[in-house]
């Protein structure tokens, strides 16, 4: 079983190996056949050219062309040499370091100067916050001791319950402020109104 496999397979070769070399063959035949034509078609062209070449190189004499190089040569040497002018704009090598350097240090400052901002304002709400909680303190100590006691039993709810009420009061007193404006233009439209029936 295995020999039939072998010599199926060894067949199979010998098969693409005689494929091979009959096409080698017409390949070797075929490239012969086609240079001995390029060559017979392109004969007159490539003699004009080689022709032409000849012609060239008889028109020019090699020794006047190398006289002429040496004459050039020499003009070339008793140019003085050229002193280069440095005209070019570049910063040197630290500047770059420098304008980067500078660049840190403007927005390390800038950055400085907003926290230091920011942290003033917030020092002045917590002034302002204190100086009412002593005014509360001195006018008020009853309601001052109840505080202490409040934040000493359970800051963290009492401060919520202090933060709403502080939201709530705001909201008042912006809602005070709205109706204020607002009786304020009522005002003045009704004397506008009076005044335009006056002028009747």
């Amino acid at each position: 079983m295995q020999n039939e496999e072998l010599e199926e397979k060894v067949n199979i070769m010998e098969e693409l190996i005689q494929g091979f070399a009959g096409r080698i063959s017409v390949m070797e035949t075929s490239v012969a056949e086609f240079l001995k034509s390029f060559l017979e078609q392109y004969r007159g062209t490539l003699e004009t050219i080689s022709s032409r070449i000849e012609m060239a190189n008889k028109r020019y004499n090699d020794q006047k062309i190398q006289q002429q190089i040496d004459e050039l040569n020499g003009i070339v040497a008793t140019v003085p040499k050229v002193i280069r002018v440095k005209n070019s704009h570049h910063l040197g090598a630290w500047s770059s370091n420098l304008i980067i350097g500078l660049v840190v240090c403007f927005i390390i400052t800038a950055g400085s100067f907003g926290s230091t901002l920011y942290l003033y304002h917030q020092n002045d709400d917590l002034n302002r916050e204190a100086y009412n909680f002593w005014l509360v303190r001195a006018l008020y100590p009853k309601v001052a001791k109840t505080i202490d006691t409040k934040l000493a039993e359970d800051p963290k709810d009492f401060i919520d319950k202090a933060e709403k009420a502080m939201v709530k009061q705001q909201a008042i007193i912006a809602a005070e402020a709205v109706a204020a404006q607002a009786e304020k233009d009522q005002k003045e439209a009704k004397r506008k109104l009076e005044k335009v029936k006056a002028n009747r």
